[in-house]
């Protein structure tokens, strides 16, 4: 299974999870911490980070895997 990093920009918090789907747009994680189901974005896949937001807060991730 792989596993990201994700970076909270608001608290700079960052966290390990886990990837259930990824796409050129899409990156679909589970945070291993809460097992709160996230999806982050891409608008082109050149993009370098996936974002996205939930409880007002945003997220970033390369999408690259850490093992």
């Amino acid at each position: 299974m792989e596993i990201v990093q994700i970076t909270c920009t608001d608290t700079s918090k960052i966290v390990n999870a886990d990837v259930l789907r990824k796409t050129d747009k899409l990156l679909e994680v589970v945070v291993a911490e809460s097992k709160t189901k996230l999806r982050l974005f891409k608008h082109t896949p050149h993009e370098k980070f996936y974002v996205g937001k939930m409880a007002g807060l945003e997220f970033t991730s390369t999408g690259e895997n850490i093992i």
